[in-house]
């Protein structure tokens, strides 16, 4: 018998189908998430049956079977060693009088021949050189799982290094009908829209958005519900800086500049560019350039 099991870290993901007793859970994996599938197994070494015992229910003789297992942790092979358990088990009626997956501490319901032929069996049973060195095995394997995971973070660093320096070169050098996906801040309120960039002016963008917006969200298929169909933009205009003139701090972000009482420009936060920076690995593009 093995259970199987999945565990989530924000750096590492373990996904878990529990097999025994009957459950199935599966949880999706997440980006920039590593995937390890691990199994607990109960392997059985030797059983025997236990002469001139009575089972308690069926009261019938000679039927009471003892199986000694051996527990580990596996990951394809045996990492961990978790001990021996034992079992005892009616053939007859199958009335359990010990389980293996019992605690060490649960109160003992058999008898106490029962108790002499546990002890009997474990001094009894001789464990193969296999059986005793793969418990310390895990102690070979973390380096190999350290230097695997070292190996792929490199890898998605130097992925988003490189989206991160096209990202910036699409914004330093906008070119008339690049689409972002960004948020869009109004009434107190950031969504999620389209922006689409129609002229340039010197250092000025004028940019229209989407009459439709979804909930702020790094879901793609989110982001789906929107069209980048010309009808699906407002005809409404906003001139915005060149993202060349904004300080790094706000690169990739929309102000609109308005003129106070006197007569100076004022900035207007409206939204920014969704993973701009390409802080995160979304799955998708968030500026799009027609070829």
């Amino acid at each position: 018998m093995s259970n199987f099991y999945f565990i989530i870290s924000k750096k590492l993901m373990f996904v878990s189908k529990i097999i025994y007793p009957q459950v199935t859970r599966t949880l999706i994996p997440q980006n920039n998430m590593f995937v390890f599938i691990y199994q607990i197994v109960t392997k059985p070494l030797t059983s025997k049956i236990i002469p001139n015992e009575i089972c308690p229910v069926c009261s019938k003789n000679d039927s009471i079977e003892l199986t000694l297992y051996m527990r580990y942790i596996a990951m394809g092979i045996p990492l961990f060693g978790m001990g021996r358990r034992t079992g005892v088990v009616c053939t007859s009626c199958g009335n359990v009088l010990k389980n293996p997956d019992s605690s060490i501490f649960a109160r003992k319901k058999y008898s106490d021949n029962v108790a002499a032929a546990i002890k009997d069996i474990r001094a009894s049973h001789k464990r193969t050189l296999w059986q005793l060195v793969y418990p310390w095995s895990i102690w070979f394997v973390i380096p190999v799982l350290i230097l695997i995971m070292l190996g792929i973070s490199s890898i998605n660093k130097r992925n988003t290094s490189e989206k991160a320096k096209e990202y910036a070169e699409l914004l330093m050098h906008p070119q008339i009908g690049d689409i972002y996906k960004s948020t869009w801040y109004e009434n107190n309120l950031s969504t999620g829209v389209l922006v689409k960039l129609m002229r340039i002016d010197g250092d000025t963008l004028f940019i229209v958005k989407t009459k439709k917006n979804i909930p702020m969200s790094f879901a793609q298929e989110e982001w789906n519900k929107l069209t980048a169909d010309p009808e699906a933009f407002e005809t409404k205009e906003y001139k915005i800086k060149k993202f060349s003139l904004l300080k790094e701090t706000n690169f990739g972000n929309f102000f609109m500049y308005n003129t106070d009482t006197n007569k100076k420009d004022y900035p207007v936060f409206l939204g920014s560019v969704l993973n701009s920076k390409s802080e995160m690995d979304l799955g998708f593009e968030t500026i799009e350039r027609k070829k």
